[in-house]
């Protein structure tokens, strides 16, 4: 039996703003994971963002982009790293190679909309 997580997050299928690229993949297989979960060739599409009173939502990215996990070095020099040096929980570094050329940091515990890889082959 698999332990089971639930987010109280609202999830829309679709990015609903014309600055947002469309999706390339179905998002029937979509999932929330923490980001210290996002895997290697995991394509993410959001971040969850707090709503103060109400239910978090989704807050789709310009562009959807895989990620490629390496070690949060906040030392490395990217930029992005030195701002995080002070979160007060573990910081994961979701993505190296994007289309920022920076670090991709998140704080382990925040939520990500992500594409698994093994949906997308």
């Amino acid at each position: 039996m698999a332990d089971v997580e639930f987010f109280p997050v609202v999830v829309t299928d679709v990015p609903d703003d014309e600055d947002q690229a469309p999706l390339l993949v179905d998002p029937v297989h979509a999932r929330l994971v923490h980001a210290g979960d996002v895997a290697e060739g995991d394509l993410i599409l959001a971040a969850v963002l707090g709503a103060g009173h109400g239910l978090a939502r989704t807050d789709y990215f310009n562009d959807q982009y895989e990620a490629h996990p390496a070690p949060y070095n906040p030392r490395c020099g990217c930029g992005v790293c030195t701002n995080l040096a002070d979160e007060p929980g573990p910081v994961v570094n979701v993505s190296t190679d994007n289309h920022w050329e920076t670090c991709d940091l998140w704080p382990e515990n925040d939520l990500a909309l992500i594409v698994p890889a093994d949906c997308l082959t």
